[in-house]
């Protein structure tokens, strides 16, 4: 065997050696061109060894990887030492990881410079689990320091091992001042020793602890707060101490005594208020009901006891139940949904304990699971309103000034009573009569004195009236009269007489007199001077008119009527 083959051998080994490292191996020349890697360096990056032999780093690498290996090659060439730094390396994958180099300059048998060679050991789980505890523990730092209540941990011994912005604040002391100490060295004696029976009971029973306590915060205030303490293991399963966190329910106190009081008030206002309010759940339970409710429907609680037993008593007709209890169901499903955003007001007839059918009105409002329900009494109202829509009704159908019905209502009469007299076989007059001369008595007197006789001459129509007959005012200073019932002669005979009345009427205006005031009349009858009230009434106009052209202050009748063919 010669020299050569145990040199061989040697280089042999070498490279099994280098490949089983785990770690990226390369070396290359001088002049930046690689020379050899392992198979890690070749699994990394996904270039194959005789794919970059003779290659420059710009020749494989992104150019920013390529410029710093270049530059981190020259540093190292210039100092022939011993190079380490942390860099980034591209993965075949696209990736791009962190890595720790070793690198060292290596000479060729001459003695001249022969290349590098180096090591890199992927080290970004490493780093990225590092930064992750670091920001862990930063965050649990500042969350600690976050928590407005005061918080703390301690050993076995009762020696602080740290605390919160909130625990310094509360004890008036720095944290450098509070770690380390115990609690005899900071709190007075009785409350220490408070504080320390409740660490030994703890200890003693490792678990967690809550209970409410007094304490005196370091500004000298009372407050009222809730301790929930456990204790801690290390990492061996020993016992570690005991963390500790208790809230100020100081305010929540107040305001539950608040609420409290603020209740009271509610239940009394409520109770006395003038309106019956009925509190139900949803499974339609009774919860409450105030007097004024069982003094509005009069039924015994006992008569009530569920609000089915309520609602068949309060509407007794099933119909009219299942109408009312129904539309509520429907109202409390939009309420709960959002369909409705303001209650809508029901009006409903109750029967109540004392026999009488009142009008209430129903506001019902859903609250969580609880139905409030708010009955008020209209049936007063509801009647005023009756009341007015029947005087708004009346005024609507008379003259303001004579108080006669108006031409309006006489249209309406017409038709009533020409149509019952067409089924009966009955007649209907109607006269027509106009106040003779009536402008010469505005313009002489003026027209209050012209009202005045418009109001004289309205008494002297109902006057002459008889009962059915219907008297009304048809526009200006003419008046018509409508009798059912009232063949032509009589209804002649009745313009007569009223004619007579009228002109011996003595007027007078201011202490003035007016002097004699007289009317024409015209006089029609249903059927024989027409077969419509239209026609009738025409008759009856055309008759005034001729009253009026042949000399006034006389009645005239119609012509006869002469039906179509």
């Amino acid at each position: 065997m010669t020299n050569a083959q145990p040199a061989l051998a040697d280089i042999s080994l070498a490279s099994e050696l280098i490949n089983i490292i785990p770690a990226a191996v390369f070396f290359k020349s001088a002049d930046g061109r690689y020379l050899g890697c392992n198979s890690a360096f070749e699994a990394a990056t996904g270039i194959r060894k005789a794919d970059m032999l003779g290659k420059t780093a710009e020749e494989i690498w992104p150019k920013d990887l390529a410029a710093a290996y270049r530059a981190e090659d020259e540093a190292l060439l210039r100092s022939h030492g011993i190079q380490t730094y942390e860099t980034q390396a591209a993965y075949a994958d696209g990736s791009r990881h962190e890595a720790v180099v070793y690198r060292t300059t290596f000479s060729n048998p001459d003695g001249s410079p022969g290349g590098i060679i180096g090591v890199a050991w992927d080290v970004t789980d490493r780093n990225q689990a590092a930064r992750a505890l670091r920001d862990q523990l930063c965050f649990i730092e500042q969350l600690a320091d976050t928590i407005p209540s005061p918080a703390f941990f301690k050993d076995p011994e009762g020696r602080y091992l740290g605390c919160n912005r909130a625990f310094e604040l509360f004890c008036g002391l720095k944290r450098e001042d509070i770690v380390g100490k115990t609690l005899f060295d900071i709190w007075p004696p009785d409350r220490a020793q408070i504080y320390n029976a409740a660490d030994e009971a703890l200890l003693k029973a490792p678990g967690s602890q809550s209970y409410e306590a007094p304490i005196r915060y370091a500004d000298g205030t009372d407050h009222d707060v809730i301790f929930h303490r456990a204790t801690f293991k290390k990492a061996d399963g020993s016992l570690g101490g005991i963390v500790g966190v208790f809230w100020d329910i100081t305010e929540r106190k107040r305001a539950e005594r608040a609420l409290r009081r603020s209740e009271e008030r509610f239940r009394r206002i409520v109770e006395n208020a003038p309106f019956g309010v009925l509190v139900t759940d949803a499974n339609d339970t009774m919860v409450f009901a105030n007097r004024r409710f069982a003094e509005l429907f009069h039924y015994h609680p006992e008569q009530i006891a569920t609000l089915e037993d309520w609602r068949a008593l309060a509407y007794p007709d099933p119909h009219y139940r299942l109408e009312v209890t129904t539309q509520t169901a429907s109202d409390i499903e939009a309420l709960r949904s959002g369909a409705l955003q303001t209650p809508p007001a029901r009006e409903v007839r109750v029967v109540c304990g004392d026999g009488i059918v009142r009008d209430i009105e129903v506001v019902a409002t859903v609250e969580d699971d609880l139905i409030y329900s708010v009955y008020n009494d209209v049936t007063e109202r509801n009647r005023a309103e009756q009341a007015l829509r029947d005087v708004l009704q009346a005024e609507a159908l008379h003259d303001p000034l004579t108080a006669l019905f108006n031409r309006r209502y006489l249209g309406q009469a017409l038709e009533r009573e020409f149509s019952r007299a067409a089924r009966s076989g009955e007649t209907v007059s109607v006269i027509m009569g106009d106040i003779d001369h009536f402008k010469k008595i505005n313009d002489t007197f003026g027209h209050d004195c012209g009202d005045r006789v418009l109001q004289s001459i309205a008494r002297q129509l109902n006057t002459h009236s008889r009962r059915g007959d219907i008297a009304c005012r048809y526009g200006g200073e003419e008046f018509t009269l409508l009798l059912p019932n009232a063949a032509l002669d009589i209804a002649s005979e009745r313009a007569d007489r009223l004619r007579e009345a009228i002109r011996d009427l003595s007027l007078s205006c201011n202490g003035q007199a007016i002097g004699r005031v007289t009317m024409s009349f015209g006089v029609a009858t249903f059927p024989q001077h027409g077969d419509t009230p239209e026609k009738v009434l025409k008759a009856a106009d055309d008759a005034l008119m001729r009253a009026k052209t042949t000399g006034r202050d006389r009645v005239v009748s119609a012509g006869l009527f002469l039906p179509a063919t």
